[in-house]
């Protein structure tokens, strides 16, 4: 009977191959590891993106339809607020719940019918800012044609409005600041008042 040649790896081959292997991967983790986190970082920004955008969509939609801009202590506009009544069921009317107030708190950015009874639109809001101008040129002090917020505001409060204020606002400005993760992106938008009964 004769024996088939059986040969197999040596001790030492084996330890040579295992020192290869663990010197290649040595060089190879970190790589490998930093695309993995660079591929994490782009999906959180994605999301990030994705969520700001949808809910500043939203934002701008409704205040472009805005009939009314509020300004009550439980419906305020101001510097980080801002409630208008909108036609929410179109039917050409504006009902008692057709009132709509935008706020942020505890990095979301809330929609309700007034202040602190929101449901959460977006996730990692930092701030919000809202801007208001004017088009009444009677209001016009600087005579540069455009009526700044500085020329609308009677009570030298711009944080917080009055109803009287808010009748001459025709443009509002907005600026959504998102954060996650170190990762912060601003979007802007300026949305002229369609629909505001004058």
């Amino acid at each position: 009977m004769t024996r088939n040649d059986e040969r197999g790896y040596t001790l030492i081959e084996l330890s040579v191959a295992m020192t290869v292997f663990v010197a290649f991967m040595a060089f190879a983790m970190p790589f490998l590891f930093g695309n993995l986190r660079q591929a994490v970082q782009t999906e959180n920004r994605i999301d990030l993106q994705q969520n700001s955008r949808a809910a500043i969509r939203t934002l701008v939609r409704e205040l472009r339809q805005a009939r009314e801009l509020l300004g009550s202590s439980n419906k305020p506009s101001g510097r980080n607020k801002i409630s208008f009544t909108v036609d929410l069921n179109g039917d050409g009317t504006i009902a008692s719940n057709e009132g709509v107030t935008y706020y942020v708190k505890q990095l979301k950015l809330y929609r309700g019918p007034e202040d602190e009874q929101g449901q959460p639109l977006a996730e990692d809001i930092a701030t919000i800012e809202f801007t208001y101008w004017g088009s009444n040129l009677q209001l016009d002090t600087n005579n540069n044609g455009v009526v700044e917020e500085a020329e609308l505001d009677q009570n030298g409060n711009i944080t917080q409005w009055t109803v009287s204020e808010l009748t001459n606002v025709t443009r509002v400005g907005v600026r959504l600041v998102a954060n996650a993760q170190g990762e912060e992106q601003s979007y802007t938008e300026t949305v002229w008042l369609r629909n505001k009964v004058v």
